[in-house]
């Protein structure tokens, strides 16, 4: 074998040989889309050196020209599969069937063309020859010049991607930027092919595939998949390694932590101490700068090679809005806080005094002062129950947005508000219908402040001398209905579901408008639903329904 044939031999085996070898690792990669189209362009990468072996090394001429074809076909899928990497690998995952229709019906077109070169020679025509030895000589026609013109239009549609996601990415990038380079360089031995007696009118690329493969899977593989995260989104985003050191960022993370900029190997420590407690306990971290202080949720996801964990890529995201409007809540909370101690304390015991000599008066005021004495006795009592409905409220509000649910043993905390009732007013007649339901609910203490509101805004809102409040139960599969009826003026239609409403006072309620508003907000917390009836032949009946913890009626 002449040295010159050896060379070409040896060039395109090792190049074969890597690309096909590279497979294995490109399997490895995390991201689905980047993985497939990279198996494919390594994969045709190998057969279009195997075809050029073939041209080369092959016995007849039919032969020759049957693998030399082979290999010029899969150059073209080489060609369309780098566009799909580049694509996948910026992500811009390829979904529109639109386009893909149209492109692979370009691809047909062209392939088959390709394979009936023979009879038609557009693409090329050959002829032996003896130099620079005795081979198949490829003499191109202007079709193939036009084809060649166009995949390299494609290429580089594909190398601007990768350059735009490298620009995105911290300074470790320029390990990359080289080997996207040097998938290129070979492009020049291909156009200078059919003017250099030296080289065969090949094309030239499979080696600078090789070097790509070899250097990206194996050589930079933990940065070429780093870049890929770090760049493939706007938010702030750092790569560790297994050990908290930084292997790569964006851009956006360095303009929140200057101290990233040319940190590469340094400890996440040595960046932002905040920043590295959050790392294994994701949190808000607070940042300063320039007198303002924005807000960062820092989350973590594990890097993957294979099944071993070889980093985690640190997410941060800007929460600045929504930990300004908490603190501005928690702000609020603390307001309400100290009015419910005003309301508590101050109020409450000043009524509590204004109740005393009211009470004391009872003896001393004639019977035309009595009406009137009754009257601020009444109202003294209203205002002790507004320091009652306005504590429940402030406290249903200020906890947590969750609610904390525990069983609650619903008859028990009817039977307790109910004779607290009775005993304030001695006046009303109150009467349980049947038995009321032995069931355990999912509530908590506040759900005394529901029935102590209905039941007092039975009576508050009752226009006879006697008011009647009667309470009923029944159990109904997961959920038990409470049914709180009065012999009252009833409700319109139209301000049954307006009544729940935190302004709402009922009909010429005298009340503060808290107590059905705190009742509503409760049964939200509990999981429950509360709503008003119309009672026959007169009143109204508010009806509570609760999700069932346990029941001894099953």
């Amino acid at each position: 074998m002449e040295l010159s044939l050896l060379a070409y031999v040896v060039l395109f085996g090792l190049s074969g040989v890597a690309c096909l070898g590279s497979i294995p690792r490109a399997r490895t990669i995390q991201h689905a889309g980047t993985r497939n189209a990279l198996t494919v362009f390594l994969g045709s990468s190998a057969l279009w050196c195997g075809g050029y072996l073939g041209y080369l090394l092959a016995p007849t001429t039919t032969s020759k020209l049957a693998l030399y074809i082979t290999g010029f076909v899969f150059a073209f899928i080489a060609v369309g599969s780098w566009v799909y990497f580049c694509a996948e690998y910026t992500g811009r995952s390829v979904q529109n069937t639109l386009f893909l229709y149209p492109a692979l019906a370009v691809f047909l077109f062209f392939t088959v063309l390709k394979i009936t070169n023979p009879l038609h020679n557009l693409y090329f025509t050959t002829e032996w020859t003896t130099q620079p030895f005795p081979h198949l000589a490829i003499n191109h026609q202007l079709l193939y010049w036009v084809v060649l013109g166009l995949s390299y239009s494609v290429i580089m549609l594909g190398f601007f991607m990768l350059a735009e996601r490298l620009y995105h990415t911290g300074t470790d990038s320029r390990p990359l930027i080289i080997l996207f380079g040097i998938t290129g360089v070979p492009a020049v031995a291909t156009i200078l092919s059919d003017q250099v007696e030296t080289l065969l009118p090949l094309m030239y690329e499979p080696p600078g595939v090789a070097v790509f493969a070899v250097g990206t899977l194996f050589v930079y593989f933990d940065r070429f998949e780093a870049i890929r995260l770090t760049g493939g989104t706007t938010k702030p985003t750092i790569y560790l390694d297994q050990s908290n050191q930084v292997r790569d960022y964006n851009q956006a993370a360095e303009a929140i932590f200057p101290a990233l900029a040319d940190a590469i190997g340094n400890s996440i420590d040595d960046i932002s101490a905040t920043l590295a407690d959050h790392i294994s306990e994701p949190g808000v971290v607070a940042v300063t700068e320039n007198g303002e202080t924005r807000y960062y949720e820092v989350s973590t996801n594990p890097f993957l090679s294979g099944e071993v964990e070889t980093g985690r890529l640190v997410t941060i995201t800007d929460v600045t809005d929504r930990e300004t409007y908490r603190n501005q809540l928690e702000e609020k909370t603390e307001q309400l806080e100290a009015l419910n101690r005003v309301v508590r304390h101050d109020i409450r015991n000043d009524m509590t005094v204004v109740l005393g000599w009211a009470e004391a008066l009872r003896d001393h005021v004639d019977k035309d002062g009595k009406a009137a004495l009754e009257r601020v006795i009444q109202s003294s009592e209203n205002v002790v129950d507004l320091t009652d409905s306005a504590r429940d409220f402030v406290e249903s509000l200020a906890g947590n947005r969750t609610a904390e649910l525990k069983p609650i043993d619903l008859r028990n905390t009817i039977d307790t508000e109910l004779t607290t009732v009775q005993e304030a007013h001695s006046d009303a007649h109150f009467e349980i219908v049947g038995e009321l339901p032995q069931v355990t609910v999912q509530a908590n203490e506040m759900l005394s402040s529901v029935f102590r509101n209905l039941l007092g805004n039975a009576i508050r809102h009752n226009d006879k001398s006697t008011p009647k409040i009667t309470v009923s139960g029944v159990l109904d599969g997961d959920t038990v209905q409470i049914r709180v009826a009065d012999n009252g003026p009833g409700i319109p239609d139209e301000q049954k579901e307006r009544i729940f409403g935190k302004d709402e006072k009922g009909i010429d309620s005298p009340g503060s408008g808290i107590g059905l508003y705190l009742v509503y907000t409760l049964m939200n917390q509990f999981d429950g639903a509360v709503w008003v009836e119309d009672n026959d032949p007169t009143g109204s009946i508010f009806v509570v329904e609760l999700p069932v913890h346990e029941s001894a009626e099953r």
